[in-house]
């Protein structure tokens, strides 16, 4: 079946591709079953990042491990390429879509029914406070792992080019809602949520002047409505999760393969290593403040595989949210406001550990010493830069810009066209990283403010 019509426009013209997708639907019902005989959802998820790792590696072995030029000329390989990334992009479609009401009318009704013990500022500070340190940490650990493993000595600059730069004041600037519907389409979530917490704040006043009472009662019926659809909406699509992972992790592996592994084994292993340092910090500091670590992993497990597999901070929300409340105790208003908040602030990996191994990849490649100036250096700039982030696919590289023009190596962006080649294999790794550090940050903030349900916690 070599007609155009099946190979350019169905991507169904090789028989290999008919037996993948049925591979793929044996699999579909395979973790069907499993979930009707209520095998627990994070096992479902850990068998489904098997299956996946497993499929991609053995298409993988049956193509020959081609590099990209050769995989061009493999039909099958591409058509099943096609039909992976075509069905785990319905997945992340229809979380994406989850997103920005979801955030919008959790923030509003946090404002609107915060608890009296709970002030607004203690609650933004003490979140802030959590979220920045862990990724100063992270930052830190970037910076030193570079360093001691020599990252970027053997390094030639090559000629791609990343984005451009842009400075402190225009991403503080951009995080300002001029138009909220510009906003709402740009993904921007700090935005979202300021416009938000204004809508929650000033419907909590006029819900104390007499005038208003009726028609405020009417308001906060629509919103508790409102959030209770979102969440149903969250559980559903939640539901389909295992399916999207199989087809997630099983798409990298061919898309990527080997051959950008191989040229940049020492980058990829070293962020990898971060992310599991982070985990272990994120253990720490819930030990700190006298919380179970060990509960925390098993109840959050299949939050992290969701988002190594989406590669999206943002994508990943409505299940940290869901995952935090209702299985971690923490209450409605600090999983709703700190996970939010967490998306696009203090991203332990993409605007943590990610830049600043960047930043010793570089100056090593110029011959630069990296002393103790230069590692504060670094953290401080990490920590800035950190302050809009935007927690969707790619925006790391926003973050490594901002990187190297604050410890002056703005026109060296050129040196970093081996670690873009990568993005998408060791992005995996930063995201896992950046939804633990937000819930961590969650679960510190909600013990501190004494907003913690330790026994749901514990159970």
């Amino acid at each position: 079946m070599n007609h155009g019509f099946f190979q350019f426009f169905l991507m169904l013209s090789a028989w290999q591709t008919y037996i993948i997708i049925f591979v793929l639907i044996v699999c579909f019902f395979a973790l069907k079953k499993m979930a009707l005989v209520g095998l627990n959802f994070s096992w479902r998820m850990f068998i489904a990042l098997c299956i996946g790792v497993g499929l991609g590696f053995v298409l993988q072995h049956i193509a020959g491990y081609p590099n990209a030029d050769e995989a061009k000329q493999i039909i099958w390989f591409n058509e099943s390429k096609h039909w992976l990334g075509f069905l785990s992009a319905i997945f992340v479609g229809f979380i994406k879509m989850l997103v920005i009401p979801l955030i919008s009318i959790c923030i509003i009704k946090v404002i609107m029914q915060i608890d009296k013990n709970i002030k607004i500022s203690s609650l933004l500070g003490i979140s802030l406070f959590w979220i920045l340190l862990s990724t100063i940490i992270a930052a830190t650990i970037g910076v030193l792992l570079a360093a001691g493993f020599g990252l970027g000595e053997h390094f030639a600059a090559g000629e791609r080019q990343i984005r451009d730069i842009q400075n402190l004041s225009s991403i503080l600037l951009n995080l300002v809602p001029s138009n909220i519907i510009v906003a709402m389409n740009k993904e921007n979530i700090i935005a979202i949520v300021i416009f938000a917490f204004f809508i929650g704040i000033c419907a909590k006043k006029i819900s104390k002047q007499e005038q208003y009472k009726k028609a405020f009662d009417s308001f906060e019926g629509f919103v508790v409505s409102f959030y209770a659809i979102m969440m149903n909406m969250t559980g559903i699509v939640i539901s389909f999760m295992p399916y999207a992972v199989v087809c997630m992790l099983a798409n990298v592996i061919l898309s990527h393969g080997f051959e950008a592994i191989k040229s940049a084994g020492l980058f990829i292993v070293l962020i990898y290593v971060a992310m599991l340092l982070m985990f272990i910090v994120h253990f720490l500091m819930l030990l700190c403040i006298g919380l179970n670590p060990l509960m925390y992993a098993k109840k959050a497990f299949s939050v992290w595989l969701f988002a190594f597999s989406s590669r999206s901070s943002v994508g990943t929300l409505p299940l940290t949210i869901s995952t935090l409340q209702e299985k971690l105790g923490v209450s409605s208003a600090v999983a709703n406001f700190v996970a939010s908040i967490g998306t696009t602030t203090g991203l332990n990996g993409c605007a943590g550990y990610f830049p600043a191994m960047a930043a010793v990849f570089v100056a090593y490649g110029l011959g630069v010493d990296i002393d103790i100036s230069f590692v504060l250096m670094v953290i401080i700039v990490a920590a800035l830069g950190s302050l809009g982030i935007a927690g969707v696919p790619g925006s790391a590289t926003m973050a490594a810009s901002i990187m190297l023009a604050g410890i002056g190596f703005g026109d060296n962006f050129v040196m970093l066209s081996l670690i873009l080649a990568i993005d998408p294999i060791v992005d995996m790794a930063r995201t896992a990283s950046n939804v633990s550090g937000a819930m961590t940050s969650a679960l510190c903030s909600a013990k501190n403010l004494k907003a913690l349900d330790e026994k749901m916690y514990n159970s």
